[in-house]
């Protein structure tokens, strides 16, 4: 009785979704079970970014807990398995027109991005000690920060460091698909990867550090596992999904067990290797499931709770900040357990509100009019 209320619930809570917030935005050829996977990466930084503010609380503990100090940081290991994936999936999967390529890349990414850049700047020249980054901050770093590029410390909006990361690699993607083809994409991502290990190498052998612009970042590796993901696919699926998860599950362990996080910049080959392994394998489990459905005509074109915080993980990922913040402020006067856990809830519940209306009423609009923008010129679609 107590799973057919609660499915019923999250079913009506779809539907307020869907209805009353109004329709998601579906693609062509949509897997949902990356978004799902998404909205896992999302919620896992969550429970972290909630812990340190946790802290806050009068006469908490400062020290981070099991879960913060040896899975929850790997979230970003996630984010990039996926995105390397869905990159790849993107590029070959359409016809490659540079121009629409490139000015929905930017849509997906920058006007948000800038958006809340923007609000951190504020809060900088109000007071020179309120960013969110690392270091002092001065006007090269806050225009570096704004633009999205690379930097060695924390950008001005602290979450911008996997953002760095992710133009880098559209970058990489979208000169490979230019002028090298698309289908040279696997062997330039294996090629960076097999550079970042060399690098990492080189420090560990002689200490000597290249500062590359993320270039060969270790994160570059996971990036080419779901590139990788992508074009043996087809030969993968043969696994099934349970095979991927049992292999999964054992890297998992090992990353939990044998990893750590390290500094920005400074990530431990082990962390990269095992969680990002880990979560390939996840993420093979989770396609070949949704194919297996698709084929055998079983797969529910459902969109779940999970599913909509992934639609809104972007949103949510660089709103949660402000709103963690400001509740970081309040929870120096909380003493009470009782009333830190409910003040706890109530932020967790704030920083997914706020994403979703972020989402639905400035993502979704940025994204149509990214839509409009990127179209293909009669004349480009004619000659393709």
């Amino acid at each position: 009785m107590t799973t057919l209320t609660a499915h019923s619930f999250l079913g009506n809570l779809n539907q307020i979704y869907e209805r009353t917030l109004g329709r998601p935005i579906h693609q062509k050829g949509e897997l949902l079970c990356l978004q799902r996977l998404r909205g896992l990466a999302v919620l896992m930084v969550l429970i972290v970014h909630i812990e340190d503010v946790g802290r806050h609380f009068p006469g908490a503990s400062q020290t981070a807990s099991l879960y913060s100090r040896h899975l929850g940081y790997s979230a970003a290991d996630l984010f990039f398995v996926i995105s390397g994936f869905v990159m790849a999936y993107i590029t070959f999967t359409r016809p490659f027109n540079a121009r629409s390529w490139a000015i929905s890349r930017f849509m997906r990414i920058y006007p948000m991005y800038i958006f809340f850049s923007l609000l951190v700047m504020g809060l900088w020249l109000y007071d020179s000690k309120m960013t969110m980054g690392t270091g002092e901050q001065y006007w090269s770093r806050v225009v570096i920060s704004l633009m999205g590029l690379p930097q060695a410390d924390l950008p001005l909006l602290f979450v911008g460091w996997t953002v760095e990361h992710e133009i880098l690699f559209y970058t990489v993607v979208f000169l490979t698909a230019h002028f090298l083809g698309r289908e040279r994409l696997p062997l330039v991502m294996s090629t960076l990867a097999a550079l970042a290990l060399g690098r990492w190498l080189l420090f560990q052998t002689t200490g000597r550090e290249i500062w590359d612009y993320h270039l060969t970042s270790p994160y570059i590796i996971q990036f080419a596992m779901g590139v990788l993901i992508y074009r043996y696919w087809g030969s993968l699926a043969k696994f099934g999904w349970k095979v991927p998860i049992l292999v999964g599950s054992l890297f998992l362990t090992a990353g939990i067990v044998l990893a750590t996080s390290g500094t920005i910049n400074k990530e431990p080959m082990g962390r990269i290797l095992l969680f990002g392994c880990a979560y390939s394998c996840y993420l093979l489990a989770a396609l070949n499931l949704e194919q297996s459905q698709r084929a055998n005509g079983k797969f529910r074109q459902h969109r779940d709770v999970l599913v909509w915080i992934g639609d809104a993980s972007y949103s949510i990922y660089l709103t949660h900040a402000f709103v963690l913040a400001t509740f970081g402020k309040l929870f120096y006067f909380i003493h009470s357990p009782l009333a830190q856990w409910i003040a706890m809830g109530a932020a967790a519940a704030s920083t997914m509100v706020v994403g979703l209306i972020t989402h639905i009423y400035m993502e979704r609009r940025v994204m149509e009019w990214g839509r409009v923008l990127s179209k293909p010129s009669k004349s480009a679609s004619s000659a393709q």
